[in-house]
């Protein structure tokens, strides 16, 4: 079935599952709406008498005023000479660069770098807390204490782009963007053939497996969604008594203990050619169903288990979907984990789709300096500039995310953690239900994610899937169409 998920198998367990008809939570009532001198007179000398000498006194002085024009020439031109040497230098301009995650130790290459090339200019890298992040940074660039460069996740565009500048046409094109760079970052920053941002690493899903688990069973990585179910089926192990699991096959099926699981369900229904602008029809039901099949009673996954990072590092799961950035939590936790990592499961029979996640740099339009604040960030975009950030992040914590040009990540490919993502990107894409992204409760993945939420949950309890889908569409629309990203529905009649 292209672009469809198989319904999920009858329970082991039916009649422990009990429809609920609790109905699910209305769409938000009254939202907040994100939302240029007098010479002195001459005094006359005393007479002076004649003299043997008076022949000679001219002649003397005379000399005495040649040397002296001599010399104040010579001088003249010795400091015209050295000023042309050494011309005076301008002050250096200093552009003020809020970053995140990045330490200023892993960024300082790639700022040497620019200064060399531009001594007039000076990145002062100020490393951000996240916490408040988006907040913080909104008020700073609609004020006057804006940095000149400022790091956003690119699902934030709609939220900052009025008070963000486009880069000038002497820096990053539309063009150079479209050519560089995966298919999703063009679809991410461009608006209007203007460029808002440009990423330096990117991000996204890939399955981690357990090693050992795997080749114990004698499996291989799944390549389509059945093939995890299999395998997850195979590798849950339950205690024969309680009948509890003890080690689950994979972490699916539920949004209370799946680490980013708004970002493994919007990858699932864009595999299953759901619009996301506008989720409805079989494709957001089925899928749905099929995610919330792996946790269901007699299943693979349960609410008793802990956060899913957590337990596969720990051994109490075999596969999780999980980005990247995940690896060193995963080494801190247990260093002698046996794992790796491949590519996300597909549907049989059509293109690959997978998902990605990045952040980008943005110059403010209240920004100090934002014609040396976009020649920065045009450098950080170049294939040197991430170049030097990839090895530099090697150096320090032995990871590097993988660059966002193209030019570059085919250094991240040769690492076998990196491969799986770097293989998808140019089949990924994004949405505005990213999760993890630290923005606020009342903006805009927040809200998404909480309909999505409700979604998921009134399908486990197998509520009408025909109101949830009405809900689900209702809500994305309503939050949406605030950000002008789509066209409001009409008000029901009645209402």
């Amino acid at each position: 079935m292209a672009n469809e998920f198989p319904l999920p198998e009858p329970l082991s367990n039916p009649q422990a599952v009990y429809p609920d008809t609790t109905a699910m939570p209305p769409p938000e009532e009254n939202p907040a709406v994100p939302p240029a001198y007098q010479a002195p007179e001459p005094v006359a000398a005393p007479p002076i008498k004649s003299s043997p000498f008076k022949f000679i006194v001219p002649v003397v002085g005379g000399l005495v005023v040649i040397g002296l024009l001599i010399f104040v020439i010579s001088k003249v031109f010795s400091g015209l000479s050295g000023t042309a040497k050494n011309p005076a230098k301008t002050p250096a301009i200093t552009i003020n660069y809020w970053g995140l995650w990045e330490t200023p130790s892993i960024m300082a290459p790639v700022i040497e770098s620019f200064e060399a090339a531009n001594p007039n200019i000076k990145v002062n890298y100020q490393l951000q807390s996240q916490q408040d992040y988006q907040d913080r940074l909104q008020t700073a660039i609609a004020g006057t204490s804006s940095p000149d460069v400022a790091r956003i996740h690119s699902t934030w565009l709609p939220l900052f782009i009025k008070n963000l500048l486009p880069s000038p046409a002497n820096t990053v094109s539309a063009t150079e963007i479209q050519t560089n760079f995966y298919p999703v970052v063009a679809n991410s920053v461009v608006v209007n053939n203007q460029v808002f941002g440009v990423p330096m690493n990117m991000d996204g899903l890939v399955l981690f497996i357990n090693t050992n688990m795997l080749k114990q069973a004698n499996l291989s990585a799944p390549v389509n969604w059945e093939d995890l179910r299999t395998i997850a089926k195979t590798l849950t192990i339950r205690d024969q008594v309680t009948g509890k699991i003890t080690r689950a096959g994979v972490a699916l099926g539920n949004t209370t203990n799946v680490r980013l699981w708004p970002d493994i369900v919007s990858l699932m229904l864009f595999q299953a050619g759901a619009n996301l602008l506008n989720p409805s029809g079989k494709e957001v039901t089925s899928t749905l169903s099929f995610y919330t099949s792996f946790a269901a009673p007699g299943q693979y996954w349960d609410d008793t288990m802990p956060d899913s990072i957590v337990a596969f590092a720990n051994e109490k799961v075999a596969i999780v979907l999980a980005p990247l950035w995940v690896v060193p939590e995963i080494q801190a936790i247990n260093p002698s984990l046996n794992w790796q990592t491949a590519p996300v499961p597909q549907l049989p029979d059509v293109d690959p789709l997978n998902w990605a996640s990045m952040w980008i740099e943005t110059v403010p339009k209240n920004a100090p300096h934002p014609q040396e604040a976009w020649k920065f960030v045009s450098f950080l975009a170049s294939a040197k500039a991430q170049q030097l950030l990839f090895e530099s992040a090697i150096k320090e914590r032995n990871l590097a995310q993988v660059p966002a040009n193209k030019a570059v990540s085919a250094l991240a490919s040769q690492n076998p953690v990196n491969a799986p993502l770097v293989a998808g990107l140019a089949s990924a894409k994004t949405f505005y239900t990213g999760s993890l992204t630290h923005d606020n409760d009342t903006a805009l993945n927040s809200r998404l994610i909480k309909y999505l939420e409700d979604a998921v949950n009134s399908t486990i309890k197998r509520q009408d899937p025909n109101k949830t889908l009405e809900t689900l569409n209702l809500g994305f629309n309503q939050v949406l169409s605030q950000y002008r990203l789509v066209t409001p529905l009409p008000t029901p009649t009645g209402q």
